[in-house]
């Protein structure tokens, strides 16, 4: 796939950059119209459709069938964030430095225990 994308781009560039004038485009054109003519490749070009469509319905079941739990554990996580958040401020706490945390947001450290820089 990568390798048809790159000679595209290719044919497209060489038509685009060409000043030779209209003999190469018409000369990759029908090269191109060989290339998607040819049974092989109309063959494989299906099969990709097939493939991608199997694993996008895949995919999409997997989801339907992940996103409630998913869901109600972001919500749990939110809410749980949420009160220890409401706690602090209604109890005044006066601590400076709250330490690690495992919510985003905290400061990234790098392994060796240096803050990274930003």
């Amino acid at each position: 796939m990568k390798k048809l994308v790159f000679l595209a781009g290719l044919a497209i560039g060489f038509v685009i950059g060409s000043r030779a004038g209209r003999s190469p485009y018409e000369s990759l054109e029908r090269t191109a119209r060989q290339v998607a003519d040819d049974p092989e490749v109309q063959r494989r070009t299906a099969q990709a459709r097939d493939t991608a469509r199997r694993v996008a319905h895949d995919t999409a079941g997997a989801v339907k069938e992940k996103a409630p739990g998913v869901a109600s554990s972001v919500t749990e996580t939110v809410s749980g964030a949420a009160s220890s958040v409401t706690e602090r401020v209604a109890g005044g706490s006066e601590e400076t430095d709250p330490g690690p945390s495992d919510t985003a947001g905290g400061d990234g450290v790098v392994s060796e225990g240096r803050p990274l820089s930003s």
